[in-house]
């Protein structure tokens, strides 16, 4: 049974990306990786504090991404997954790569299922780490 995170334990900004329609067992790591990163219905300004990106199926972590940007859907091209312009406009995606070792470790394999209400169908999920202050 997957180990539950919980928001103590997150210390990265991240955002959670459910890709259950999508996910199939098998999928190469490139297909796993264009479904991830994309197309989304949100603004950029919305998930551009995100550092990390996970993709969640059925509230487990099957990976995890560093983001290095957003673009408009348009401006990008995913490998696997044709640009579909009556689907994809007005939608954004990521560009990065497997996040690293000590990351993935943290988050791959676990639960994140109760980060979401239920019922709630929106598959983009942004958790941002609380802002350290200090006088100095």
């Amino acid at each position: 049974m997957p180990q539950k995170l919980t928001m103590e334990e997150i210390r990265e900004n991240i955002v959670i990306i459910k890709i259950n329609k999508s996910y199939r067992e098998g999928m190469s790591e490139i297909e796993l990786y264009d479904v991830t990163r994309g197309c989304w219905k949100r603004k950029i300004a919305s998930v551009e504090k995100a550092d990390y990106a996970l993709a969640v199926v059925y509230g487990i972590v099957k990976e995890v991404y560093q983001i290095d940007k957003w673009f408009p859907a348009e401006n990008e091209v995913r490998e696997t997954i044709p640009y579909n312009e009556a689907v994809d406009a007005g939608r954004i995606i990521f560009k990065g790569r497997t996040a690293n070792e000590e990351i993935r470790k943290k988050y791959l394999d676990h639960s994140v299922a109760g980060f979401f209400k239920r019922g709630e169908i929106a598959p983009v999920k942004v958790i941002l780490k609380p802002q350290e202050t200090g006088i100095l």
